[in-house]
This record gives C-alpha cells, sequence and structure tokens, in this order.
C-alpha cells in the first residue's frame, strides 16, 4: 500500500476515536461532550450537555435516546460559504427525544449571539422506525426539524427563531400540540405525500405561517387532482384546529405549481370575517395557476386546546 493511503488510512482511523472529547461548553460554565464529524452504529443515550461541530449521524439499526433536560448546542462552521452553519444531526436509524413540560430538550446555536442559520437541522431521513419528538425546543437553525420518507410524531415542541421551523415531506407525520413562531417559514410541506395531520398547533408571527410545495416529481394517481373536483388532500393531509393567525405575509401560502384545491377546514385565523382570512391566504385569488384553499367552514374563535399542553 502506498505510505500516503497508509498514512490517510491512520489518521481517518485516529480521527474517528476522538470524535468524542469532554470539553468546556460554549457558554464556559458547564461541563458537557463535543461530536464532531461521527457515525453511530450503536444504541446511544445523551443527557446534560451535548455539543456538536460537524455533522452527528445515527446510522441504521442505532437508536439515539435523549432524556429530559438535555441541551444540545451547534457550532457554526460554514465549509462552502452558503451562509448556513454545517453542523447538524442526521437520524438514519430512530430518534426518541421525550422530554417534559418542566425539562424540555433544547436545540440551539453554540453562538454567543446566535441567529437563525447558524446550524442545518436535525433530519431524519428514510427512517425505518417510528421517530418521538415530545417537549423540545427548536431555535437557530436553518430547519428546525426536517422529517423526509420517514414517520415521526412531533408534539408539544416549540420552534423559533429559525429559517424554517419545521419541514417535512413524503413523510407520515403527526404534529399536534406544537408552537411554531417567529420563524421567517413555520411549516413548509414538500413533496405533498403523506398521511399527515397537523392539528391543535399554534403557528404565528412567523412571515409565513405554513406554505406548501408539490413534488417537481409526478403527484400519484389517489390524489385524483382534478378529476373529482374534491381537494386533492382530502384522506392524505389534514389541517385541521390550529390556531394559525397574525403571520407577516401569509398565514397560508399554496407555493408554486400547486394547482389543486386545499381543503384546510376549523381552523382559527385571527378573524371571524372570512375577507380578512382571505386577505392572509396566498391561493387562486392572487394567482390564477394555484389551486383554491377551502378554509370554510372556520373557527370563530382561537382554539383554547392548540398549542404545547
Amino acid at each position: 500500500m502506498p505510505k500516503f493511503f497508509r498514512l490517510f488510512s491512520l489518521w481517518a482511523t485516529i480521527y474517528f476515536l476522538l470524535s468524542s472529547v469532554f470539553i468546556i461548553s460554549a457558554y464556559g460554565d458547564e461541563e458537557g461532550i463535543l461530536y464532531t464529524d461521527t457515525i453511530i452504529h450503536e444504541d446511544m443515550t445523551w443527557s446534560g450537555n451535548i455539543a456538536i461541530r460537524g455533522i452527528f449521524v445515527v446510522g441504521r439499526g442505532a437508536t439515539l435516546t435523549i432524556k429530559p433536560g438535555t441541551i444540545i448546542r451547534f457550532h457554526k462552521i460554514d465549509t462552502n460559504n452558503d451562509h448556513i452553519g454545517d453542523s447538524e444531526i442526521r437520524v438514519l436509524g430512530r430518534l426518541l427525544a421525550g422530554g417534559t413540560k418542566e425539562k424540555p430538550i433544547t436545540f440551539q446555536s453554540a453562538e454567543k449571539n446566535p441567529k437563525p442559520k447558524d446550524w442545518s437541522y436535525v433530519l431524519i431521513f428514510s427512517s425505518a422506525e417510528k421517530n418521538f419528538l415530545k417537549y423540545c425546543y427548536f431555535r437557530d437553525a436553518f430547519s428546525g426539524l426536517q422529517v423526509q420518507f420517514s414517520t415521526a410524531t412531533v408534539s408539544d415542541s416549540v420552534f423559533t427563531h429559525n429559517n424554517e421551523g419545521i419541514r417535512f415531506g413524503r413523510a407520515k407525520i403527526t404534529m399536534s400540540h406544537n408552537l411554531v413562531k417567529n420563524n421567517n417559514l413555520g411549516v413548509r410541506f414538500t413533496r405533498m405525500e403523506g398521511p399527515v395531520e397537523i392539528t391543535n398547533n399554534i403557528i404565528t408571527q412567523n412571515r409565513v405561517g405554513v406554505i406548501l410545495v408539490p413534488s417537481n416529481q409526478n403527484i400519484v394517481d389517489f390524489f385524483e387532482p382534478g378529476r373529482t373536483g374534491k381537494p386533492w388532500n382530502e384522506g392524505h393531509l389534514l389541517i385541521e384546529s390550529n390556531n394559525i393567525f397574525e403571520n407577516i405575509d401569509y398565514n397560508l401560502n399554496l407555493g408554486t405549481k400547486q394547482k389543486w384545491d386545499l381543503a384546510i377546514k376549523g381552523n382559527w385565523w385571527g378573524t371571524g370575517q372570512s375577507n380578512l382570512i382571505q386577505e392572509q391566504i396566498f391561493d387562486k385569488l392572487r394567482d390564477i395557476e394555484l389551486g383554491k384553499a377551502i378554509y370554510k367552514p372556520f373557527l370563530e374563535k382561537p382554539l383554547a386546546t392548540a398549542g404545547p399542553r
């Protein structure tokens, strides 16, 4: 074996073995564990203070369990100069993040002056397991949480001061009793294939509350766009019993190339006047190439049970 490749192999082995070391946390007041570029293939449990500098991967067959009160801080690194921090957690196996009301789990920037996009996201990607997140707090990320080609339950959590609060696509996801506030985009649903249930959430003071962007690929037949006259999402995407109000540009944006009508009944939109509700919805009335948001009947007052319990 050439000398260069032997040295490279040795360096890679040492780098992997040193991928987790004890350090002083970003705030300098408590000890924590720092993970640099790391892949785990066995179950792991986190508690206390965790720091991430790079990409932490939960490999297939492994489960990452995060205990209540754990704080995960992401160091900002930007190797490609796209102004988005590269540090992230990528879950190919399973994530069990169960905080409590008294001891939530926190995902945030490690920077002294944190800003949105300081870190990338917690990404659940092509996971064959049922992932669970409860009483989690996401801030300072490009996307606080992304769920792609996976199954997840997300409840009683807070998404704030991110570029995107939560994004998902081609996912089986239940999102209930969360607060999504002060993000650029609150909830983004790409590759609109479910089933997805979004209920009992508070989505407010984002630039856009909910944005729906269809897949670039052909939509599958069971959505029946334009064939029966009924909204394509019935039985596949439920957005109901939410308080979606006071978002800056729009409470709901049907995105681009979204030509099918969308049923989104039974939500509170910040007012009981339909003309004011329509003003905060970007759909066919603003772009003829889009579908229509069918928001009637709507709630006449805020849902008291929405948001974290």
